[in-house]
């Protein structure tokens, strides 16, 4: 079965320091952040507890005013190695549910979840979903958005070694595509936890797929006449994103780790050989060997988000920026 993806590992012993303490932010001041009035709901709305960003604004298009929403990483954080802070954490047994990303990015700590609020409720926004095989390595090889090169030797003794056979990508959250699945799973859940309320959910929901059909369609129109679909980025987020386009990921990290001499230098040759103009870097990470490549090629670094909290817009800069790179000349 597939191995927990890496940066689970660390994230997820800070998470069982301090179990209870996201939602506890009062319903008056959780209205103040979403921009609406200060007066108390007519219903009290559910305490939903996700794990990034962006799956607050599905979870807000969902659910309305009858979810007040905590996010346990900060978006401008690494949640690969993010500790949340313990009174961050206090309130998690009050939750009435966690929407998780699935996919194995919450298997550290959902026993003890699970042990510190007996009636929380897991809502698995994966469920469903085929998930890709995370894509590190490979860099001398033509890489697809879908069937990723990789060098099972050494890895395939390591995982073998974790009882293991591949690594998924958890990255869901970034296609269009499987959004609208994930959202039809969410309001389910919420419509499950609050039956009186399904209609809201149902009809929120309707109107939610609409707004990502729509994106979908202007994302494409910004990506289909590129004629390069490839772009070179740090950290490999943008798979199911790139599936969704017919774009080509070539990812710098390799194995969690920076590359080394010997990959940096197969970087700069792809790099060069596909007249790849820019560099991605992302907020999350340091952008040191993204700079190295880029400086080799004659180019800058931009920075892309994966954890950006307003979805939508961040999708369409980020097709806007891979479109500026592959229109750009030399």
């Amino acid at each position: 079965m597939p191995t927990v993806p890496r940066f689970v590992q660390s994230f997820g012993l800070a998470v069982i320091v301090g179990l209870g303490t996201l939602g506890c932010q009062s319903a008056v001041e959780q209205i103040g952040q979403n921009g609406q009035s200060g007066d108390a709901p007519s219903v009290e709305a559910m305490d939903i507890t996700v794990s990034i960003p962006p799956q607050q604004y599905f979870l807000e298009k969902i659910g309305g005013d009858l979810v007040r929403v905590n996010v346990l990483v900060p978006g401008n954080n690494d949640p690969h190695t993010y500790e949340p802070k313990p009174q961050q954490l206090a309130a998690l047994s009050e939750a009435e549910a966690y929407v998780l990303i699935g996919l194995g990015f919450e298997q550290p700590w959902l026993e003890k979840v699970k042990a510190a609020n007996a009636n929380l409720v897991l809502i698995d926004s994966a469920e469903g979903i085929n998930p890709l095989e995370m894509e590190e390595h490979g860099h001398g090889e033509e890489e697809g958005h879908g069937d990723h090169g990789h060098d099972h030797g050494s890895e395939s003794e390591k995982e073998k070694a974790m009882g293991a056979v591949m690594v998924v990508d958890p990255h869901i959250w970034l296609s269009p595509t499987l959004v609208k699945q994930q959202a039809t799973t969410i309001a389910k859940g919420l419509a499950e936890l609050d039956p009186d309320n399904r209609a809201q959910y149902e009809a929120n929901l309707a109107k939610f797929i609409e707004e990502v059909g729509q994106l979908d369609q202007e994302l494409r129109q910004t990506l289909e006449p590129l004629p390069q679909r490839k772009f070179i980025v740090f950290h490999p987020s943008w798979a199911y994103f790139a599936r969704d386009y017919n774009l080509v990921q070539i990812p710098i990290e390799v194995e969690g780790q920076e590359p080394s001499a010997q990959e940096l230098k197969q970087l700069i040759d792809t790099a060069k050989e596909n007249n790849l103009r820019v560099v991605f870097g992302e907020t999350q990470f340091s952008t040191k060997s993204a700079e190295a490549i880029a400086a080799e090629i004659g180019t800058g670094v931009e920075l892309l988000d994966p954890l950006a909290a307003d979805w939508s817009s961040n999708l369409k800069s980020v097709a806007q920026k891979i479109a500026n790179a592959n229109s750009a000349q030399p």
